[in-house]
């Protein structure tokens, strides 16, 4: 699911990517739910450092869900890992 957003919003900068691995663990408040993922993407072409520095602030579209907080933990040219808070909505 959020897999299909990233690769939208990094298609749009010019930007290839591949999910290598994906972390997941539930989340919880006394309010959401939710689950805490940790991605790890291989990026191609484009311009991927403005695409991660972008990527923060972008609206993602998650069918059901909300995506509450997203990270750029780690970056270089071709290889990126994410933490994104997404909660059930």
């Amino acid at each position: 699911m959020i897999a299909r957003a990233l690769a939208a919003s990094a298609a749009r900068h010019g930007v290839a990517i591949a999910l290598r691995h994906v972390a997941e663990r539930p989340w919880s408040s006394a309010t959401f739910t939710g689950a805490r993922l940790t991605l790890a993407l291989d990026l191609d072409g484009g311009d991927p450092a403005g695409w991660l520095a972008a990527l923060p602030e972008e609206d993602l579209p998650v069918p059901g869900h909300l995506v509450a907080d997203l990270v750029v933990v780690a970056a270089s040219a071709d290889r990126a890992t994410l933490e994104v808070l997404l909660l059930d909505g």
